[in-house]
């Protein structure tokens, strides 16, 4: 008993005694046979804990056994995609779509715990669209990360000793954008805007709000007095609560819309007098009108971070007005242009020349202690 190592991986082996229904610890007990389960990985270390769990899972009864009728992908998926914890997500419509679509035809069949890390693989280089064409690497690693949560539930709940799609590693599209406006830019895809579409804009460019808390937003969580904007975890990506101070511009934009608001409903952002549900449409013809290219929507966050950092806001406050939980993904909305390091070396060297003595005073200095 104990761990083997070979080739693929660490193994755990244990005497265990099999009822039919779990399977437990010998514990010197007559009858018992040895089980062996793979770790999953060559690192000593881990195979240590994977063993150590392995063992406590046994004594508590909690493994069952291979006698019960095994689970396949597709009656998990089906049961995963019920449960309340997935239900709550605001990713569910596109899991939805993911476990159905892609996951449950190439998974559907094979028992939850014969998945390898190889079949991870096997999928990644078979995902196609529907027409045979290929997709994105980030589109693929959108399964990925979806397969891992619905094999990380299995675990949690004992259906499974080990993630295979956690061992599989996931590879970086290095997607990251770094496109934001200039002031002419902004100005002409604002004027090229349909009516409905411009204070939905300028609540994105100014307080860099996501799409998704913008057309939620609800008269109820808007006080104009205060000029501040509530947002709920419920309505928030982190699931964070945050406030968030209007500017002057977006504050006149929601007076203009509380003056004319439909008492049918409490959203804020309306057009022919519904909720405003998507604006891709409308936001890719204004920009064809303005002549803007490579713009998406999201774009808009970038530059109101880039905005809140050129107008002299500390991060801490920026970071509590964009929702941002960590300075790397501030860091990564936030771009320096060339003009901005020009400006701060300007202000660098103004500061400089008022603090610290340049080589011609420090001339005159020693000349002075000479005499």
């Amino acid at each position: 008993m104990g761990l083997t190592k070979r080739k693929d991986s660490y193994y755990v082996e244990f005497s265990i005694i099999d009822d039919g229904k779990t399977i437990s610890l010998a514990n010197g007990k007559g009858g018992g046979k040895l089980r062996r389960w793979k770790v999953g990985s060559h690192n000593r270390t881990a195979a240590r804990q994977q063993e150590a769990l392995i063992k406590t899972e046994l004594m508590k009864g909690m493994i069952k056994s291979d006698a019960a009728k095994p689970l396949t992908f597709k009656e998990w998926g089906e049961t995963y995609l019920a449960l309340e914890e997935v239900l709550r997500l605001k990713s569910l419509k596109d899991r939805i779509n993911i476990v159905q679509l892609q996951l449950i035809p190439f998974f559907g069949n094979k028992e939850l715990t014969a998945i390898t890390p190889e079949h991870v693989e096997e999928y990644r280089a078979q995902r196609k669209k529907s027409n045979g064409d290929a997709v994105k690497l980030q589109t693929i690693n959108n399964d990925h990360i979806v397969l891992k949560h619905c094999l990380n539930v299995a675990r949690r709940k004992r259906l499974l000793m080990v993630n295979p799609a956690s061992l599989v590693p996931i590879p970086n599209p290095n997607n990251e954008r770094d496109r934001v406006l200039s002031a002419e830019e902004w100005s002409r895809l604002y004027e090229c805007s349909a009516p409905h579409l411009k204070p939905i804009l300028l609540t994105a460019y100014h307080l860099g709000q996501r799409l998704g808390e913008i057309l939620n937003l609800t008269w109820d969580r808007v006080d104009l007095h205060r000029g501040i904007i509530t947002l709920r975890g419920v309505d928030t990506k982190t699931n964070k609560p945050r406030q968030v101070p209007m500017t002057h511009d977006v504050k006149t934009a929601l007076m203009d819309l509380s003056k004319v608001r439909d008492l049918k409903h409490k959203h804020v952002f309306v057009y022919q007098r519904n909720p405003v549900r998507e604006v891709k449409r409308s936001f890719k013809t204004a920009s064809k009108k303005a002549g803007i290219e490579n713009l998406r929507f999201h774009d808009l966050r970038h530059c109101a971070a880039t905005n809140l950092r050129r107008a002299g806001v500390d991060t801490t406050t920026a970071m509590q007005i964009i929702g941002h939980k960590s300075p790397m993904m501030w860091k990564r909305y936030n771009s320096v242009a060339e003009s901005d390091l020009i400006a701060a070396a300007g202000k660098l060297s103004t500061y400089l020349s008022n603090t610290v003595l340049t080589p011609a005073d420090l001339k005159d200095s020693s000349k002075n202690v000479s005499a």
